[in-house]
C-alpha cells in the first residue's frame, strides 16, 4: 500500500511540472507566433475520413467544455487520474491553460492516482478469496 502511494506522488509530480509548463508555455513568445498565424482561409470539405470522426470530435468538445468549469473540471480530473479515460497527460496540459489553481490539481491527481496504484497492489490479494 505504502508503495502505490508514493507511485502515486512521483506521478502527481511529474503531472504537476507538465501543468505548470503548460500554463508557462502559453506566454512564450515563440508559441505566440506560432498561434498568432492564421490558418488556411478555404477549409476542405469534410472526406469520408471527417464524417466518420464527427462523433468522437463532437464528445471530445463536450468534454473541452465541462473542463473549462472549475468544479467539474475537478471531478473529470479525478476520474482521469483513476481510470486514465481521458488520459491524464492530455487532462494535466488541458486544464493547465484553465484558471484551475495548482494545488487543487495536485491534490485530487494525488488522491485519484493512490486510489489506482493501491487498487492495482491490493487486487491479487482481493482475488484470490
Amino acid at each position: 500500500m505504502a508503495l502505490g502511494v508514493a507511485a502515486a506522488a512521483g506521478q502527481t509530480a511529474g503531472k504537476v511540472l507538465i501543468f505548470l509548463g503548460a500554463r508557462g508555455a502559453i506566454r512564450s513568445t515563440w508559441l505566440q507566433r506560432r498561434l498568432s498565424r492564421r490558418p488556411p482561409t478555404a477549409p476542405e470539405p469534410p472526406g469520408r475520413l471527417g464524417t466518420m470522426l464527427a462523433r468522437p470530435k463532437a464528445a471530445g468538445a463536450r468534454l473541452v467544455e465541462v473542463m473549462e468549469r472549475p468544479r467539474q473540471a475537478t471531478g473529470v480530473l479525478l476520474v482521469s487520474a483513476v481510470t486514465g479515460f481521458p488520459p491524464l497527460l492530455a487532462a494535466s496540459v488541458y486544464l493547465g491553460r484553465t484558471p484551475m489553481r495548482p494545488v487543487a490539481f495536485a491534490a485530487t491527481c494525488l488522491l485519484g492516482r493512490a486510489i489506482r496504484f493501491v487498487a492495482i497492489a491490493l487486487a491479487p490479494q482481493l482475488a484470490a478469496y
